[in-house]
């Protein structure tokens, strides 16, 4: 499919689906339950490449009727309940993905960055998969969950109310946003909805309301410090205790160390590119035959790698993670040199002492 940017065209890149495993699902039942006859295939009712926790495949569900031309119901077609709940109508991901990453999101207050960062070495995904799948998340929870708020409704009451969380996830400018209602005490979500505005307005007839119609006291409340959320339950719940989110209150309050972080970050780049340069030169002198040349290889490597850090709000610093990876490469250099070395060894390990020498220094700047 081709898209335009920019004046420029470019092709979306196919998935490879040679060599694919494959997966056939067939009934459970083996004889007709109205006649007793042998059920034989009848055609495939559906087939997708479907990506699972386990890997990428392609599952075929597989229909069945009935071999007798005298059976009451020769028309009815019989399929794998099992295949039936492994994905949802139009998602190539199966519930078990869905699942996880509303785990993640909702039971471990994990953000779309710390999801994509914890499934992508399992699964091919993106970030913006993983959001079109908590949807997917919250419409499977609100078709269960009429049944589950009315058996719980006992247990609310003899904990004397419930205490609530509200909170919206906006996935990029301009989207809409999704928020979140939870009640802490049983961790169960009892309103999701997807807002075109997030006035207070909106938020208290959309969010609140339907909460409080469930005739339960609400105790208290825990949210963000965004203001339209504030005064919508200033005005739908007034006397109700309200708290500040502590794990935004830690994020804000982690917020300069962060910022220092990622400039020392910044700046280590910048320095440690021109010495990554020098290191490669200095081993593309070796020759080829030389039993040092794939060690220090493997150094100018794993340097190249701690480029690749990244930082998390509020104490996941990757700058600090990056300084200490160099510092463990540094010292292991040096007791690489102390087995023997060459010239080229030695120049590598030159110009990581300069960068070594400015490293502390630089530290010291960015954090205070």
């Amino acid at each position: 499919m081709l898209e335009t940017f920019s004046g420029v065209k470019s092709m979306r890149t196919a998935k490879d689906n040679t060599n694919l495993p494959r997966r056939y699902y067939r009934p459970q039942l083996r004889r007709c339950p109205h006649c007793h006859w042998k059920l034989e295939r009848w055609c495939t009712l559906w087939s997708k490449y479907l990506v699972t926790l386990d890997g990428r495949g392609h599952v075929f569900s597989q229909g069945y009727r009935c071999s007798n031309p005298a059976c009451p119901h020769p028309e009815a077609v019989y399929r794998s309940a099992e295949a039936e709940v492994l994905n949802l109508p139009g998602c190539s991901f199966g519930v078990d993905v869905v699942v996880e990453v509303g785990y993640q999101r909702f039971w471990m207050r994990r953000t779309v960055l710390e999801i994509h960062a914890s499934l992508k070495d399992r699964i091919l995904i993106s970030e913006r998969q993983i959001l079109n799948l908590l949807g997917n998340f919250l419409a499977l929870l609100r078709a269960a969950q009429p049944v589950k708020v009315t058996s719980l409704l006992p247990q609310w009451r003899k904990l004397g109310g419930l205490i609530l969380s509200i909170d919206g996830m906006q996935p990029e400018k301009g989207n809409h946003v999704l928020y979140v209602v939870r009640e802490t005490q049983l961790d169960i979500t009892l309103a999701a909805e997807i807002l075109k505005t997030g006035d207070h307005k909106t938020i208290k007839a959309k969010l609140i309301e339907p909460i409080k119609q469930l005739g339960i006291p609400i105790r208290g409340v825990v949210s963000d410090a965004q203001e339209s959320i504030q005064i919508a339950i200033e005005q739908a719940l007034p006397g109700v205790p309200h708290q500040n989110c502590q794990y935004h209150c830690l994020r804000e309050a982690g917020r300069p160390t962060f910022l220092a972080d990622r400039a020392m970050k910044t700046e280590l780049k910048k320095k440690l590119r021109g010495r990554l340069a020098t290191a490669r030169r200095a081993i593309g002198r070796l020759p080829d035959s030389s039993p040092y040349r794939p060690v220090l290889l493997k150094y100018a490597r794993y340097i190249r790698f701690t480029l690749l850090e990244k930082s998390i709000l509020p104490f996941d610093l990757g700058g600090l993670r990056m300084f200490q990876d160099l510092a463990a490469l540094e010292a292991s250099l040096h007791r690489a040199r102390k087995k023997g070395g060459t010239d080229c060894s030695t120049d590598l390990s030159r110009s990581w002492q300069f960068v070594s020498l400015s490293l502390p220094n630089l530290h010291a700047r960015s954090v205070s």
